[in-house]
């Protein structure tokens, strides 16, 4: 008898950076990259946004020279909770993608809003 995993979807918000001193080429390039991880893993898009071109809090460093100015992505995806961490190790092999930020979506059930309901049950008044 076989046992089968039950799948669990959650909302994930992905945000990723790629330095501005590329050509236009490269950074489409690697945008379809991403999107293309996004597909392999068998990932939804269920939002997406460029929010542009901004400038960085701190110069990265980035192929021999700092980087201040980079492109925006943010993407919402709907994902198995067990294909998200092969998904963000692929993701920090990307080249040209300087950083990432991986999270859960807010109201997406996380075990922190489930200990934050827990505590808040616990509190008393005098």
């Amino acid at each position: 008898m076989k046992i089968l995993k039950e799948e669990r979807v959650r909302s994930y918000e992905l945000t990723f950076v790629i330095p501005a001193s590329l050509t236009t080429v490269d950074i489409a390039a690697a945008n379809t990259a991403v999107l293309a991880l996004v597909k392999k893993h068998k990932i939804t898009i269920a939002d997406q946004a460029d929010w542009g071109k901004k400038e960085l809090a701190y110069p990265i460093r980035f192929k021999g020279s700092n980087v201040r100015e980079a492109f925006y992505t943010h993407l919402t995806l709907e994902a198995d909770a067990s294909k998200i961490q092969a998904f963000e190790k692929d993701l920090y092999l990307q080249q040209n993608v300087i950083r990432h930020l991986l999270v859960l979506a807010e109201g997406a059930g996380t075990p922190a809003e489930e200990l934050k309901s827990s505590r808040d049950e616990g509190k008393y008044e005098k």
